[in-house]
Formats: structure tokens, sequence, C-alpha cells
């Protein structure tokens, strides 16, 4: 192997490292958004269910 091939696939891997850390990225703004949402959403539940249970309550 001479060293034009070695830094051909030396610049490969690189760019499949670099690939890798870009979709880890991505994946962890997926999840934290998930979580975000589906916390939020639960809030919204709950927030739904006391009004509700407020308005349908005794006068």
């Amino acid at each position: 192997m001479n060293i034009d091939q070695i830094r051909e696939q030396l610049h490969r891997l690189i760019d499949e490292v670099e690939d890798i850390y870009v979709l880890n990225g991505l994946y962890r703004n997926l999840t934290a958004e998930k979580r975000h949402r589906e916390a939020y959403e639960k809030e919204q539940r709950e927030k739904a269910q006391v009004a509700k249970k407020h308005r349908s309550g005794p006068s």
C-alpha cells in the first residue's frame, strides 16, 4: 500500500467518523425533542382535566 492509498483510506475513515458523530447528534436532538413534547403534552392533558373538573364541579 503506498502513501496515497493510505491517505485515501484515512480520509474515508475520517468521513465515516464524522458521519457517525453527526448522526449521533441528530439522534440525541430528536430524542430530547420527543421527551420535551411528551412532557408538554402530558402537562396539557393534566391542565385540561383540571379545567374540566372545575367546569363540571358543583356551582
